[in-house]
Parts: C-alpha cells; structure tokens; sequence
C-alpha cells in the first residue's frame, strides 16, 4: 500500500508543474499579445475615415438644401459618432508609434471639425474637401499601421473594405460638390483618381485567397462594384445636369452595401479572435513548448502511464 502512495505522488507532481508551466507560458504569450492593437482598433479608425468624407457629403447636401434623408440630421448624428470614435481609441493599449499618430490624427480632426458645426457655405467648400482629403489619406495610413499591429492575418483586407465605402462617400463628396457651383480645376482629375483607386481596391479584393475573402463576400462585392461604376458614369457626366438628390441615394446604397461587407469581411479574418490572441507564430511557439515538456517528461519517464 506504501508502495502504492509512492507511485501516485510521482504522476501527480510532475503533471502538476507541467500545467503550471503552460499556464504561465500561456499567461506570458497573452500578456505580451494583449500589448498589440486589437481588431476594434482597426474597426474604430477605419470608421473615423469612412465618416469624414460622408460628413462632407451631407455639408454640400446641406448647403444645397437637399431634404433626401435628412442630411442635416445626418451631419449631426455622424460627427458625434467621431466624437465616440476617438474616445474609444483613447487610452487603448498600444505601442508608442502607433499612439502618437492617433494623437495626430485627432488633433487633425478636430481643426477641421468646427466647420461642420457651421452652416455651410459654398465659398467654404472646396477648402474643406482638400482639408478633408488630406485627413483621409493620412486616416487610411493610420488604418493600416494599426491592422499590421494587431498581428491578424487578413486584417490588412478589413481595412480595404473601409477603404470602399470612404471612396464611395469622396466620389459623392466630389460630384455634389461640382453640383453645387464650386469650382475645382483638378475636379476630372480626382474623379478619375477616386475611380482608378477604387477598382484597385476591388480587385485586390477579388483576387484574395478565400480564407480572407470568401466566395459570398466577393459575390457582394462585384454587386456594389457595378453600383459604383453607375455613380462614376454620373459624376463624369458632361451634361450639365445635376441630380443631388439622386447622388444622395446612390451613395447612401453603395455605402451600406459596403457597411455589411465590411462587417461580414471582420467576422471572417476575426472570427477565431477573442479578447486575447495568438498570432500564428506565437500559437506555434507555444504548441512546441508544450511538444518539448512533455516529450522530455516521458523520456525521463517522469510520468507513468
């Protein structure tokens, strides 16, 4: 019976330090990820740069005294969503870099952001879409520095998706713009740039591996694609005829077309991440550190089965 007893603290003991050891060696890999942006990041500024350019749509609908879908209640609503937007990315835990240039990118937004309180007035407008414009380039940059932070594979796509629908709100920004009376030389040229980085954007899209963007996303994808190029035949339109109210719906449709797309691309590349994650190469790491204790346990013949 002594005997017994013996045997029985020798499996206990060393199965008692091995899950000790891993929980630990767990503990330490989900401590050093949780340092990392995470998804919501990504969403929070992807957000902030699809808003600035739709709020610049409903500045010229506005000014244009446009009733479709009430822009000036939509004016509101949204510019107290960026409000929302960068108090939730205040005080997240990231590295230095990447929370100095979201200190910069609320900085710059909130420069701007009394204009849009203001009644709007055409002889502001074209200075507001390329303070706007410069705030969005900057916007996306932020984006990706903070999707390649999380360590997510496919993250990268996610803000691609954000990418559309904040093209989609510039062409409209654009077009209503050019409706309005404002005067912009370079107005042909950024129309065919806002095209151009658009059907960029959607073929990388299209031809990315399925385990990133699956076969219904890239379905709803050339939907909205054949949406867009409507929108852009409109806003290239030598004619003279404006359509404001009809611009306003078309882009109010692209946009939350690719609002579900975008929602649908998150749940697919972040699907298995929960509040703490392992990138690929940590999961790897830890599974071989957990081959290598126990390979050594049985080859010691520490544990007896």
């Amino acid at each position: 019976m002594q005997h017994k007893h013996i045997v029985t603290k020798s499996i206990y003991l060393p199965v008692r330090y091995i899950l000790t050891l891993l929980a630990v060696t767990t503990l330490f890999f989900c401590t050093e990820v949780s340092a990392n942006a995470s998804a919501e990041n990504v969403h929070e500024m992807a957000n902030i740069c699809m808003q600035a350019n739709r709020l610049l749509k409903d500045y010229a609908l506005v000014g244009m005294k446009v009733k479709y879908s009430d822009p000036a209640k939509d004016l509101k609503e949204n510019l107290k969503i960026m409000e929302q937007e960068f108090k939730d990315l205040e005080g997240q835990k990231v590295n230095d870099k990447l929370a100095a240039e979201i200190v910069e990118i609320e900085k710059s937004w909130h420069a701007i952001k009394p204009e849009f309180e203001k009644t709007p007035a055409r002889a502001e407008m074209l200075n507001l879409r390329k303070r706007v414009e410069k705030f969005t380039a900057r916007c996306e940059e932020v984006a990706e520095d903070i999707s390649k932070d999380t360590g997510i594979k496919g993250e990268h796509n996610v803000v691609l998706a954000a990418a559309l629908g904040m093209e989609s709100q510039r062409l409209a920004a654009l077009y209503l713009m050019k409706a309005w009376g404002v005067t912009d030389s370079d107005y042909e040229t950024e129309i065919k740039q806002v095209v151009e980085q658009t059907e960029k954007i959607y073929n990388e899209l299209l031809e990315a591996k399925e385990e990133f963007v699956s076969k219904e996303i890239k379905a709803k994808l050339k939907k909205v694609e054949k949406d867009f190029i409507a929108f852009s035949v409109m806003a290239t339109s030598n004619s003279g005829r404006f359509m404001p109210s009809q611009a306003a719906k078309m882009a109010t449709k692209i946009f939350k077309a690719l609002r579900s797309i975008l929602d649908m691309e998150q749940k697919l590349v972040e699907g298995k991440v929960s509040g703490y994650f392992m990138p690929v190469a940590d999961e790897k790491t830890a599974g071989e550190i957990f081959r290598v204790l126990t390979g050594r346990v049985y080859a010691q013949g520490e544990i007896k089965v």
